[in-house]
């Protein structure tokens, strides 16, 4: 970077707090103007758009700020949209992410086209996306598939975005914590409104959970994806819980941000998220050897339920959701999940070499079996098998190998000698990627996740963190 770009990026972040003070002015006065005239109050409106041009400003400088704003963005889900009435509504997350690509090549212009760090993941994801695009020709729904295959390119470039931004640990926990807090607020208010509803509770138990309306799913429309969300938040707060090296006051607040999110996790009624946290939670613990702790938390667990009717019924659904899902019995769920597996392979020997062609699954699923059979449900629930079939051995041996250098890279953070925050972090990603691993075994929608790809960025970025030799706190 020149010094006169550093300059002149150190007085644009001197002017914002101008610009904010002046936008706070015209606010105050707008807000005074509309309540004369009886007007609505367009001006939060205006402050909105001021304050994400304020923090694109700012993170020309710190570009950091744009992380945490793409992250939280995507905790929020759907659960607010920019311009809704129009013809493509917006997620913040979409926003967000939109803005950050724009501040991305005004600061490398800014910069003077300064060199740009690799993900180390060029190659193979080039490899795999260009298999994607080729089986566009032979499958059913060209359109559809290459509409998502353009979606998952785009996501991509989150890696780029993160391993270019992240330049110490300290940048990465403060992604983190953006994590735990919007998390947090989300989960408490799922909490809420779950326990307050024991009609809902008590359907769902006779449902056997299949009633979506009394499911914690907020800003998404599938419980599991909203569920999946905390794996990262989680598996760092039990970490830093788990970390004998840190300050007792840290793991006492990071233990309470913990429960509320294991809670909101149970809320959801999801059992794909509960057996991979359960994993998660086992691997830290056994990481940490903190196995106490779990003694201790169904000792709290046993008091709550003994004084709080709700609970019981809630925890009495959960117990019986989580056992079905080892059992099987009459779970209709449970027993599709059985059919498409098996039905996975059937198409697979069909187009064995290069698959049936990408989003074409479901198409070659209804070929075997007809709607009514599967109770609707067509769609894969496994990624392993959507890639086999999609695309063939090439596909998945292709898809194999770059998780397997994912995890490797993770694996490798942990190993390092490093200060006891680097290792709280490090195993908190490992973690992570071993829920999504997990999690992904029940579900078939993990190239299209955000906190995926999200997580993902981070460990890279920490991986060439450390293996540049910087101090390790």
């Amino acid at each position: 970077m020149t010094s006169d770009s550093t300059h002149l990026l150190k007085r644009i972040a001197a002017s914002d707090w101008l610009i904010a003070g002046l936008v706070s002015l015209l606010f105050l006065f707008l807000r005074w103007a509309t309540w004369y005239i009886g007007l609505p109050p367009l001006e939060w409106v205006l402050l909105a758009g001021a304050m994400v041009l304020f923090f694109a400003a700012r993170s020309l400088v710190f570009p950091v700020i744009m992380l945490i704003l793409v992250t939280t963005g995507s905790l929020l889900g759907n659960l607010i949209h920019v311009f809704e009435d129009g013809l493509v509504p917006f997620s913040l997350f979409q926003v967000f992410y939109i803005l950050s690509i724009a501040v991305f090549v005004l600061r490398w212009f800014m910069t003077g086209f300064s060199g740009l760090r690799k993900t180390g993941f060029e190659l193979e994801l080039a490899l795999f996306f260009s298999l994607i695009f080729l089986s566009i020709l032979w499958t059913p729904d060209a359109e559809r598939a290459f509409l998502h295959a353009i979606r998952i390119v785009v996501l991509s470039g989150l890696l780029f975005l993160f391993v270019n931004w992240i330049h110490k640990p300290g940048q990465i926990s403060l992604v983190i914590y953006a994590t735990i807090g919007v998390g947090s607020l989300l989960g408490f208010i799922a909490i809420y409104g779950t326990v307050t509803n024991p009609i809902a509770i008590m359907q769902d138990v006779v449902t056997g959970g299949a009633r979506m309306a009394g499911r914690a799913r907020i800003g998404q429309v599938d419980p599991n994806v909203f569920a999946s969300l905390f794996f990262l938040p989680l598996a760092y707060t039990a970490s830093l819980s788990f970390s004998k090296q840190s300050e007792i006051w840290k793991r006492v607040i990071a233990t309470a941000f913990f429960v509320i999110l294991l809670a909101t996790v149970l809320v959801t009624f999801s059992r794909s998220s509960w057996v991979a946290t359960l994993v998660m939670l086992l691997f830290l613990a056994v990481t940490y050897r903190q196995f106490n702790l779990f003694l201790i938390a169904a000792l709290a667990a046993a008091v709550v339920v003994t004084f709080s009717p709700e609970v019981r019924y809630l925890l009495m659904n959960i117990l019986n959701r989580f056992i079905d899902l080892f059992t099987g019995g009459v779970d209709t769920s449970n027993y599709l999940r059985i059919v498409l597996l098996q039905t996975s392979f059937h198409i697979f020997f069909d187009s064995w070499l290069l698959g049936v062609g990408w989003r074409g699954f479901s198409d070659a699923f209804l070929s075997y079996h007809s709607l009514q059979d599967t109770l609707g449900v067509y769609e894969p629930h496994n990624v392993i098998y959507l890639v086999y079939t999609e695309l063939g051995l090439v596909g998945l041996l292709l898809f194999v190998f770059i998780v397997y250098k994912i995890f490797k890279l993770a694996w490798e953070n942990t190993q390092f000698e490093t200060g006891p925050e680097v290792k709280i972090i490090s195993r908190a990603l490992l973690a992570t990627l071993i829920a999504y691993a997990v999690f992904y075994q029940f579900i078939g929608s993990g190239f299209t996740d955000n906190q995926l790809w999200i997580t993902t960025g981070l460990a890279i970025s920490l991986n060439q963190y450390l293996k540049r030799g910087a101090p390790p706190d």
